[in-house]
């Protein structure tokens, strides 16, 4: 019994003790002045995001211009395959008139509408070829022809007005007959899915502007 209360007693003499020294030890810790923070610094600069992707500013601008958007939707009405009708005027008055065929498709993954077209003119066989698109970086529509009737690249470019269904486009093209440029002004008018119309007209005889072509196409 001796030896268990001298036990305790130790014990409790070294648990006391341990307290002790705890408690002055945070004392005197607590007494001491805090150590000297360092200068706030300002936070560093994050970089600069980059491009989506990672890509280079000037590529992904290019690709961004490459893409078929909303503008060449509004040529679908366009797509497929047509009888056409077709009236020549060489001058104010009675037309020539002639039959003949047009297929459209799409060329490039969408970003270009192909038409060929047969037919004949003034009991010549004819045969032309067009292609139309919208170029995003020019905000236009633009369109070359070329056919067996002579040996120049008629050059255009037009707008949509704001009901996406009637198309004007303006040429400067050399005219056979004077050898200088001549402006010429092309009008297609969607009339629905199954009909369009085509008109072309430029300078007549006595200088005025008057009607040279009509073509109107109905779906096959």
């Amino acid at each position: 019994m001796k030896v268990r209360n001298v036990l305790v007693g130790t014990v409790f003499c070294a648990a006391t003790a341990f307290w002790n020294s705890s408690a002055y030890s945070q004392a005197k810790d607590e007494k001491k002045p805090a150590p000297a923070q360092p200068p706030a610094t300002k936070p560093a600069e994050k970089p600069a995001a980059a491009p989506a992707g990672g890509m280079d500013p000037g590529m992904d601008a290019m690709m961004k211009a490459g893409q078929p958007g909303e503008f060449h939707a509004k040529l679908k009405a366009m797509e497929g395959n047509w009888d056409t009708t077709v009236k020549s005027y060489m001058s104010p008055g009675t037309p020539t008139e002639s039959k003949g065929v047009s297929t459209r498709k799409w060329i490039m993954d969408g970003r270009f509408l192909q038409e060929d077209n047969t037919g004949d003119f003034m009991g010549m066989p004819f045969k032309g070829m067009g292609i139309t698109g919208y170029d995003n970086i020019q905000k236009k529509y633009v369109s070359t022809w070329i056919d067996n009737m002579g040996t120049s690249i008629m050059n255009s470019t037009g707008t949509v007005d704001a009901t996406g269904k009637t198309f004007t486009y303006e040429c400067e093209s050399p005219d056979p007959m004077t050898g200088k440029m001549t402006k010429t002004k092309m009008v297609t008018k969607i009339i629905d899915d199954k009909k369009h119309t085509f008109e072309m007209s430029g300078p007549g005889p006595d200088g005025k502007e008057m009607k040279m072509l009509e073509i109107t196409y109905t779906k096959k």
